[in-house]
């Protein structure tokens, strides 16, 4: 590829650096791995091929991978091919620790999903609540297709409590888990000659959620008019009041005409939400564009609400190539974002031998930045490609060449493949699978992870070279009394999906969503200050609901749910809360979670207190660590629903992350 740097001497030393925390953010990180680069293989017994489809970040900051392993016969070309997890220590070693096979440590070979087929391949992985692993993916070759789904203890064995999901004729390909622990799953499946786009929901044991689409069987179809062509749907995410976002490509035009972007929003009952695109779906190219091959694969959320996607596009002169596009809440495109020349979108130029390029995962960097990994084919040898742009789409000139690095983790040998991308600590991980002999059948699963010294000199210098950051304090009192907005952004933080939900409270009552109101608050407290003289710090404090009563007295407000995305990632946070307990409160439970993406990775919570009598004020200080997060959700339950006590927040501490502990 002209002006990429080719980085394959990074293995053999030529960088030379004492600390991942100065090396620069385009080059492997010395500190993972050998010289930035880490490998994990197989025994060539067991079997020979391993792939990765997807990865995660553990809270401990271990990587856990998703792919397949597969095992070559002599004589056989059949595949045999099985799903897979494996794990990374923080540091790139291999996790000896994980697996029970001495001979293939760290790997965990799942067993056969469905039987009779071959090739059989997790392509989705999350980390639920109670820290147990679930993966989701598809098998096929010499048996009817089938999407599986599984939850795995921490160690990779299968879980209790949970029933194997099989789904006869389905292909299952990205997962997501709302505010209550329901998990949903996006693929597509044949269909009277089609392929049918369908969004799935399943209970925390394994259930198809039956309350969940218009048929009561836990499965969304997303399909035109008979007169139209196919669909699938290759990602998801939740959004605000568990809404759920699934992007993928539809043949609008008809079966053959070519595809279009697809991109629909649900609402927390499966049903498409009219308040987007119009209707709920909508199908489009770009202005003016003959493209026949269009398609979304991943779906961004940025904490102002919008939502990079992250897809592909074919043009007759190039072939298939990725692209980035942004819209607004609404799903509209988002003019500010891309090219001048084709507003909304930026095209991704890489590999122009190739002739069928791919998104292969994107993160937004601590400091807006964006970063897509590309996998590829074509004629020459195949390696990782990194793409950077600006939080606005174009392409950053400060990182390699032109916006690009690619790495060789194969020096001697035939490809590197890049297949997916993570973040740990604020350090992007690109991984995928690597053949890295000529004379040999093995494939090695392998990672490599990028230097953050940009990142980290920055805010060295924004310090006055006084270190790496500090924790931010958030008190609220150089606000004024009286702010109420749905959305809030202040030192850092965004306040978002503002209660708007119907619950119950501890004596069987109800309410709705007008009830509670769905808007942040700023309060003046004086008067409270001078009775709980430990608590926050004068004059102003954080609520939300709906009512304010102006003045120095306290307007404690109901919290039925608030999330606060961070604008950088942190390590650390804590706020102090008061409350109601006892009398119609006792037994509501308090949680503050930590998020990064959409995957859980920290929490605490308390129960408030019931011992009758009048309900009286309580403090308490929320806190989360021991891990790297984006985003904070606290919110409000009884009895597994949501429910509404009186909560105030002030003085939230928010530690960055690399930042020392304190």
């Amino acid at each position: 590829m002209p002006n990429n740097r080719i980085l394959a001497a990074v293995i053999a030393g030529a960088i030379s650096l004492t600390s991942s925390c100065f090396a620069a953010d385009d080059v492997p990180d010395p500190d993972f791995g050998t010289q930035g680069f880490a490998y994990l293989s197989i025994d060539g017994v067991e079997g020979h091929e391993l792939r990765t489809s997807a990865v995660i970040v553990l809270p401990d900051g271990k990587l856990l991978f998703g792919g397949s392993r597969n095992r070559l016969i002599e004589g056989n070309p059949d595949p045999h091919m099985r799903g897979l997890l494996a794990r990374m220590n923080a540091d790139g070693s291999v996790d000896t620790g994980f697996g029970s096979d001495p001979n293939n440590p760290g790997l965990v070979v799942l067993p056969d999903m469905a039987p009779g087929t071959q090739q059989q391949q997790v392509e989705t992985l999350l980390r639920l609540a109670d820290g147990s692993i679930f993966v989701a993916g598809s098998a096929d070759a010499f048996a009817p297709l089938t999407g599986f789904a599984l939850k795995l203890t921490a160690q990779g064995e299968p879980a209790k409590g949970f029933t194997p999901v099989s789904m006869a004729r389905t292909r299952l390909h990205a997962s997501a888990v709302d505010s209550q622990g329901r998990i949903l799953l996006v693929g597509d499946r044949p269909s009277a000659g089609l392929s049918e786009a369908i969004v799935v929901r399943l209970t925390g044991d394994g259930a198809f959620d039956t309350t969940f689409g218009d048929d009561a069987n836990g499965i969304v179809r997303l399909a035109g008019s008979a007169a139209q062509g196919s669909s699938y749907l290759s990602s998801v995410t939740v959004v605000e009041g568990d809404r759920i976002l699934v992007g993928g490509a539809f043949e609008s035009q008809g079966e053959g005409l070519g595809t279009d972007f697809s991109l629909a929003r649900l609402d927390a009952d499966g049903r498409l939400d009219a308040t987007f695109a119009g209707d709920g779906w909508r199908r489009f190219r770009m202005p003016d564009d003959a493209s026949l091959v269009n398609g979304v694969d991943y779906i961004l959320p940025t904490p102002d609400g919008k939502f990079v996607l992250a897809g592909h596009r074919e043009d007759a002169a190039t072939g298939v190539y990725p692209l980035l596009l942004r819209v607004d809440a609404d799903g509209a495109t988002d003019a500010t974002f891309g090219d001048e020349q084709t507003p909304g979108y930026q095209p991704l130029v890489v590999a122009p031998a190739a002739w069928n390029r791919y998104p292969a995962g994107i993160v937004r960097l601590g400091d807006g930045k964006l970063l897509v990994g590309i996998t590829y084919a074509g004629p020459g040898k195949q390696d990782f490609i990194a793409l950077r742009t600006s939080a606005d789409g174009q392409p950053d000139a400060e990182f390699g060449e032109q916006g690009q690095v690619q790495f060789d983790l194969a020096p001697e040998g035939i490809y590197s493949n890049l297949t997916a991308v993570a973040l740990q600590d604020g350090r992007p991980i690109l991984a995928g699978s690597v053949k890295r002999s000529l004379s040999s059948g093995l494939v090695d699963l392998a990672a490599v992870r990028l230097g953050d010294g940009g990142a980290i000199d920055d805010t060295i210098f924004a310090n006055g070279f006084e270190g790496a950051p500090t924790e931010a304090l958030t008190n609220y009192d150089d606000l004024e009394e009286g702010f109420k907005g749905t959305v809030f952004h202040h030192n850092g933080v965004t306040y978002r999906e503002i209660n708007n939900l119907g619950g119950v409270f501890p004596d069987g009552s109800t309410f709705d969503a007008e009830y509670v109101g769905d808007n942040v608050l700023i309060d003046d407290a004086k008067l409270l200050f001078k009775d709980f003289t430990s608590f926050g710090s004068s004059p102003n404090v954080l609520g939300f609901g709906r009512a304010l009563i102006p003045g120095p007295n306290i307007s404690l407000s109901p919290l039925v749910r608030a999330t606060m995305d961070l604008d950088a990632p942190a390590s650390a946070a804590s706020f102090e809360a008061m409350f109601y307990e006892n009398g119609p409160w006792g037994g509501i439970e308090l949680h503050l979670d930590a998020y990064r993406g959409e995957e859980l990775v920290a929490s605490d919570s308390v129960t408030l207190s019931d011992l009758g009598g009048r309900d009286d004020l309580t403090t308490r200080t929320f806190s989360v660590a021991g891990a790297t997060f984006d985003s904070l959700r606290f919110y409000a339950t009884f009895d597994g629903q949501p429910s509404a006590p009186r909560v105030i927040v002030d003085n939230l501490r928010v530690m960055p992350a690399g930042a020392p502990a304190r």
